[in-house]
């Protein structure tokens, strides 16, 4: 690879802009907006991810599912149910479910949630 190459691909790769697609409000007026791969010079990535909100007073439906997955807070707080079981989150909390694991978040801090959600395949058991 001649340095001229390896300048193109750094240029392109560093710093990257992934797009999200078109946001969508879900019934219990949480908006979702999935990253856009596919369209990314990172199109086979082996997760995928999203931003959501939550508005003041809200919550996110309960959710279960066979992949695992990670939030993280960006702005915000708010209570945390992960299996019944609750803690309060915040801005940079960092939290994991593993597959089936039932959670739910709820703005009830008086201040809209943003979340980044990051989930893959979980491995066969």
């Amino acid at each position: 690879m001649t340095a001229r190459q390896v300048s193109q691909f750094q240029a392109e790769a560093v710093g990257a802009l992934v797009p999200f697609a078109p946001t969508e409000v879900e019934p219990d007026g949480v908006t979702v907006a999935e990253a856009d791969f596919a369209r990314s010079v990172f199109p086979h990535v082996p997760f995928e991810a999203a931003r959501f909100t939550v508005p003041p007073g809200g919550t996110s439906s309960p959710d279960q599912h066979a992949v695992q997955e990670i939030w993280v807070v960006h702005a915000g707080s708010g209570t945390l149910d992960v299996d019944g079981e609750r803690s309060l989150v915040g801005p940079g909390s960092l939290v994991g479910f593993a597959s089936q694991t039932v959670h739910e978040i709820f703005a009830d801090q008086g201040e809209e949630l943003v979340i980044y959600s990051f989930w893959w395949s979980a491995p066969d058991e």
